[in-house]
């Protein structure tokens, strides 16, 4: 008992270092990338390879390790992933380059399932749905440790230094997960890579799920939610910030302001908010806090007043992500939830994706003022979106009403 609890902790701090690893030069990436020759169109590239990765293989990975019935390799797989990602940026500064590693990175957490599933394992109370909880707090807990601490070391040390730290937290990531293996008959069992209460994907259940009216709604105001945030909070608002005059601490200071919403936002927009204003509602206000300041962003040079605006478009993120995500699966029946939750995964990453390779192109041919005025509209028209049409979406089995 006393080994499976430290095992726990190991792979709770594995959690955290799994994040860290691909957090830590966010904050000083598009800005880097353009200090060595990438036009904002291939920042916007580079940034976007991070969540087509994950669209792509998600699923794959899933299927992979279900047949292979091999949870330890693919944690190993994960690190060395991240630790490529690090040690590639850190050694190759070119342009083109920059967009495998980044790659690289959403490789390595597109095996995130198969971490909840490992810690679940570890977890003595067969409490699946807290463990869940769980470890989305160590997730947390990753990026923000990743964020603020990669603007120190920037502003001490250079922003290559971020990517040095990237490798090395991957490699401490291989250290523990090897101590945990070595001590855990659990996962060295050939056990499978989901929990088990759920079945692994078929193409037929995916296909099916995308039937559901509601489920692909609120999937696609996902997507839209993460074409803003994916080019603004860890997108292109520390190049904003850097032209601003900011200094490297204080863009990894705005990434953090951008993401500590993400830890009490859920809680606030499925509990007293949702209960009050309704999913609609809640999700309106979330867009409105989201695109609001987008419009502002790149036309005030205050560090102060931009370090406000990033903590409020946060705040809008921090509500949304999991209001949409329980709005698009939660009428869903116990045995196709699983795999509704996929396909609403698969859908939000096109925005992870396209957002911020189209921003790029925008402010390449255009300007950087453009592109954000546009990312505004876009967050606009997705209040109206929801305006229009929950309105002609029924509940659905849903105790919460729209509003």
């Amino acid at each position: 008992m006393k080994t499976t609890s430290v095992n726990r902790i190991l792979m709770a701090f594995a959690i955290v270092l799994l994040w860290f690893s691909s957090y830590v030069y966010v904050p000083i990436l598009s800005t880097y990338s353009e200090t060595i020759g990438a036009s904002l169109g291939l920042v916007g590239v580079i940034l976007g390879s991070y969540g087509f990765v994950q669209m792509v293989l998600r699923i794959p990975i899933g299927i992979v390790s279900d047949k292979l019935q091999n949870r330890g390799f693919f944690l190993f797989f994960a690190f060395a992933s991240a630790a490529a990602s690090g040690i590639g940026f850190f050694l190759f500064p070119v342009p083109g380059l920059f967009l495998v590693f980044r790659s690289l990175a959403g490789l390595a957490v597109s095996n995130w399932a198969i971490f909840i599933t490992a810690y679940q394992t570890l977890d003595i109370s067969n409490d699946n749905a807290r463990a869940i909880g769980t470890v989305t707090v160590f997730q947390a807990i990753g990026n923000l440790l990743g964020m603020f601490s990669g603007g120190i070391f920037a502003d001490r040390f250079g922003p290559r230094s971020t990517f040095l730290v990237s490798f090395l937290t991957g490699i401490l990531g291989i250290v523990i997960l090897a101590v945990i293996m070595r001590s855990s008959a659990v996962l060295r069992a050939n056990a499978r890579s989901e929990p088990p209460e759920t079945k692994p994907i078929t193409l037929a259940q995916f296909m099916a799920v995308f039937k559901d009216r509601r489920l692909l709604f609120f999937s696609v105001m996902t997507s839209l939610m993460h074409v803003i945030q994916a080019s603004t909070l860890v997108g292109f608002n520390p190049t904003v910030m850097d032209s601003a005059g900011a200094s490297e601490f204080q863009i990894g200071l705005g990434t953090t302001l951008g993401a500590i919403p993400s830890v009490f936002g859920g809680p606030l927009a499925i509990g007293p908010m949702g209960r009050r204003f309704g999913t609609a509602k809640t999700a309106m206000i979330g867009f409105l806090l989201l695109a609001a300041p987008t419009f502002f962003f790149p036309f005030i040079p205050n560090i102060f007043v931009l370090l406000l605006l990033q903590f409020i478009a946060g705040l809008g993120k921090g509500i949304l992500a999991p209001l949409l995500m329980a709005a698009s699966t939660s009428h869903m029946p116990s045995e196709t939830r699983s795999t509704a939750l996929s396909a609403h995964q698969a859908i939000y990453s096109i925005g992870m994706s396209a957002g911020p390779a189209i921003t790029g192109v925008v402010a390449n041919r255009i300007s950087m003022q453009a592109a954000f005025v546009m990312l505004g509209l876009t967050g606009i028209i997705s209040m109206l979106v929801v305006s229009v049409f929950s309105r002609r979406m029924k509940p659905q089995g849903s105790a919460q009403r729209f509003r």
